[in-house]
């Protein structure tokens, strides 16, 4: 018994992925609070762990991003 598709040589297609990456610098700005303490020790009680807060939420974002951007170039190579 003869199949059709068996009969006829197919030659396979090379499929490419093409990924575009944004720029580094095309990271968005970060969350930047206010100061309101109205006194030294307010400040320093209120605004500073708001401020480092936001400093390592900020860090943690352009981290990522610049992790998975260096995976991302890396796939992009072994392709």
């Amino acid at each position: 018994m003869l199949l059709i598709g068996c009969s006829n040589h197919i030659e396979p297609a090379r499929v490419e992925i093409i990924t575009m990456l944004p720029e580094p610098w095309l990271i968005t700005a970060c969350n930047k609070p206010k100061i309101i303490g109205r006194t030294p020790a307010q400040t320093i009680a209120e605004d500073l762990p708001r401020l480092k807060n936001a400093l390592s939420n900020c860090a943690k974002q352009v981290d990522d991003y610049l992790q998975w951007y260096e995976k991302q170039k890396l796939k992009t190579k072994n392709n």
